[in-house]
């Protein structure tokens, strides 16, 4: 049984084939997978919905997906910006996120992920905050200002 198996992942990604693509990767995974194909409605869905995990997308036609990241943070889910621009193609704040490489690949998308829940991969959050997101980077006691992020049970 895979760690991702039953994990629920909002996937942001404005090409429709494309976000079909992802979706198909993150069923054969086992994941639970929301999809938002425009900014309001994936702002929405981070309103609204609890996920473990995010692929983002970072750009949205005209829009980016930094608001998204942004409301992320706030609830502590982990996340990873998903570009054919690697880092460069980031704002310099989000530079220290996770990166998947576009075009989606299976190994590489499972392998971030994973390491998301397991906060094995890089530290992640803006340059400007002094606390990575992700409870198990936050240096005991400090507060979060935001409930720790806890993985739900292996279902």
């Amino acid at each position: 049984m895979s760690l991702l198996e039953g994990r629920r992942v909002l996937l942001v990604e404005d090409e429709s084939l494309v976000a079909m693509l992802a979706e198909d990767m993150l069923l054969d995974l086992g994941c639970e997978v929301v999809v938002a194909m425009r900014l309001d409605k994936a702002v929405d869905h981070v309103r609204t919905g609890n996920f473990d995990l995010a692929v983002l997308d970072v750009n949205l036609g005209d829009a980016r997906s930094y608001p998204v990241a942004d409301l992320l943070l706030e609830r502590c889910t982990p996340f990873l910006f998903a570009t054919g621009y690697g880092t460069q193609g980031l704002e310099e704040a989000y530079r220290s996120a996770p990166v998947l490489q576009k075009p989606y690949q299976a190994a590489p998308l499972a392998h971030l992920l994973t390491q998301l829940l397991t906060c094995e991969a890089p530290m992640w959050g803006r340059a400007d905050e002094k606390a990575a997101a992700c409870a198990c980077h936050r240096p005991k006691g400090e507060p979060s200002g935001a409930e720790p992020f806890q993985a739900d049970p292996v279902r």
